[in-house]
């Protein structure tokens, strides 16, 4: 959790303090992103343990036979 607050970035501009101003936006959007990534997380985690797994034929790549190219030679 960030140790600073919007009122505090505020502040920081009100009072000409640059680099309070950008240490305190750069943590609060740090905070913003790290939300962000775990909710993210947490939904590919439940769609990846809820998904039904595809055949294994389905799988294995399709490998080309030379009777299925075309030589150009």
């Amino acid at each position: 959790m960030s140790d600073y607050t919007m009122r505090d970035a505020v502040q920081a501009a009100f009072d000409k303090n640059p680099s309070e101003f950008r240490d305190a936006i750069g943590s609060l959007l740090l905070d913003k992103i790290h939300d962000a990534v775990e909710i993210k997380k947490h939904s590919v985690a439940a769609s990846f343990m809820s998904d039904e797994v595809e055949d294994e034929a389905d799988m294995s790549p399709e490998l080309e036979t030379i009777e299925d190219t075309d030589d150009v030679n």
